[in-house]
């Protein structure tokens, strides 16, 4: 799910409306137990994990996704060359 969410992220995350359809369609294209998948989508238990992943996010200055570290660093590479030589220095080191 979290691969399909990712994938079309750009149909999705800049909307100004909830994409519960949107979700609950991935969960039934992927033939997911929707019932189960209905009950966790509304729980209070999921809303707690989201809020603490997003406060865990922010307290690691995770502004964006993706967003990558590298040795406790934020990159903020332009290209995926940039992002490999960025890991291929680190491993050099």
């Amino acid at each position: 799910m979290y691969q399909l969410m990712f994938t079309t992220q750009g149909d999705w995350a800049e909307q100004q409306v909830p994409a519960d359809d949107t979700f609950r369609g991935f969960a039934e294209q992927l033939e997911l137990d929707l019932a189960k998948w209905d009950v966790d989508y509304k729980s209070t238990e999921t809303l707690e994990r989201i809020r603490v992943d997003q406060a865990d996010g922010r307290a690691l200055g995770v502004t964006s996704t993706p967003s990558f570290f590298l040795n406790g660093e934020r990159l903020e590479p332009e290209s995926f060359e940039a992002l490999t030589g960025a890991i291929d220095a680190a491993l050099r080191e």
